[in-house]
């Protein structure tokens, strides 16, 4: 059996899509016999094969603004790829013209007499993200002084256009056989597109590296902390979807008297602002992306505080890895943070409130130890890769067992996937 994931959101440099993507093919490679294809755009043709998995990457363009991010322009490419490696699941990261590639694979596969289960993963909400919020900010940020005219029609077509991309995000959801999300709300997010009966399928940590015992005096040290100072962590895209400006804000608004240092970690189209933060305040550390997952858990464990201002987070894999670490997180009441960090492991405010974020540090650092205590204690007991992954197999497994292409179907694999799901 050959299970494929495409997406555009897989580079060197991506984030939480990476990881899931990449601990998926560690769970395949130790539990199944299963190969795995992973198709992704690139800055070349390119195929690499390593055991049972195989990398195609597809010449594509930059996204416009973006330096690693880029879009899929050939939909033939894919499907040609797709027919070439004929893989029984298929699951979208991504929902754009590689959707029309994978339906048109798997009716080409069906009308053949062998079957396809195509899954798509609600990684992101991109009317609420990256349609309705940007043409908002266009509005208030540039547009309101010039003319409240201008600045309310660009607020009318936000709502026309996201509720134009909720359309175009159901009609791929409803058109694959099974829909994933990474939590309640987002399953909710998912019902609110008209999306129904979304499998709840959370992320998980590697509580082995992810641990508080990684804490590394010598790394504080090296970054200018000694043991008094208070250390605040963000490690994801520097953007503004994660509202990164607001930490930097909330930061400068520290009590004079709190010896704090900030550390933002990765890479964006707003890098440069975070840089130029950096230059003004020598407690703002702007760091390299990490791609040592080894090295971003030391770093973690050594901070204090993670710091999280992102209204659209649909799971939060960044904050999780920094509980698992030992650490409080002080983020904003909205989106999965609202799950990730209940009562007893952080605080939580508004949306772009930097001074309610300040003030929520302070709390946290004077509660450090006991919330971050509890913050690994809640991750052990409910977050681990296994269970998460072992349940995705199974209901493609299932869902492949229930169709009438039997031939397709290996005996009792929905059995085989429930008993791992189970361990």
């Amino acid at each position: 059996m050959k299970f494929c994931d495409v997406t555009m959101a897989y580079n060197a440099k991506s984030g939480g899509i990476k990881t899931y993507i990449d601990e998926k093919r560690r769970y395949l490679r130790d539990n199944t016999d299963y190969e795995h294809l992973l198709i992704i755009p690139g800055a070349r043709d390119r195929v690499r094969r390593s055991g049972r998995t195989t990398t195609v990457t597809i010449k594509s363009p930059l996204l416009p603004g973006q330096s690693e991010y880029r879009f899929f322009l050939s939909p033939a490419k894919i499907r040609q790829v797709l027919l070439e490696e004929q893989p029984d699941f298929i699951e979208l990261g991504s929902y754009y013209t590689e959707s029309w590639a994978a339906f048109s694979y798997r009716r080409r596969r069906r009308e053949s007499g062998a079957d396809c289960v195509m899954g798509a993963y609600f990684h992101t909400d991109v009317a609420k993200a990256y349609v309705a919020a940007p043409l908002r900010a266009a509005a208030h940020n540039w547009l309101q002084d010039f003319s409240e005219a201008l600045a309310n029609s660009v607020e009318k077509i936000a709502e026309v256009a996201a509720s134009g991309t909720e359309k175009y995000m159901r009609y791929v959801f409803t058109h694959c056989d099974l829909a994933f999300a990474a939590s309640p709300s987002q399953a909710e997010r998912l019902r609110e597109y008209g999306v129904e009966d979304a499998n709840i399928v959370p992320m998980g940590v590697d509580l082995r590296l992810f641990n508080p015992r990684r804490r590394s005096a010598d790394i504080r040290a090296s970054l200018g902390a000694d043991p008094s100072t208070t250390v605040l962590m963000y490690a994801g895209r520097l953007c503004a979807e994660k509202r990164i400006l607001t930490i930097v804000r909330a930061f400068e608004a520290l009590p004079a008297h709190m010896r704090a240092q900030l550390w933002m970690m990765g890479d964006g189209p707003q890098r440069s602002d975070a840089e130029a933060a950096g230059a003004r305040n020598p407690n703002i550390r702007v760091l390299n992306y990490e791609g040592d997952r080894a090295r971003l858990a030391e770093l973690l464990a050594s901070a204090d505080i993670y710091v999280s201002a992102g209204p659209f987070e649909t799971f939060g894999l960044s904050v999780i890895e920094a509980q698992a670490c030992g650490l409080p997180v002080v983020g904003v009441d909205a989106g999965a943070l609202r799950e990730r960090v209940p009562n007893g492991l952080g605080y939580l405010g508004p949306v772009d409130d930097a001074d309610a974020m300040a003030a929520n540090i302070v709390r946290a650092a004077k509660e450090r130890v006991a919330l971050g205590a509890r913050a690994r204690a809640h991750i052990a007991e409910r977050f681990g890769w296994s269970r998460a992954l072992g349940n995705l197999l199974a209901a493609y497994e299932a869902k492949l067992a229930d169709r009438d292409f039997s031939a397709s179907s290996p005996s009792g694999a929905s059995n085989q996937a429930a008993a791992r799901a189970a361990n």
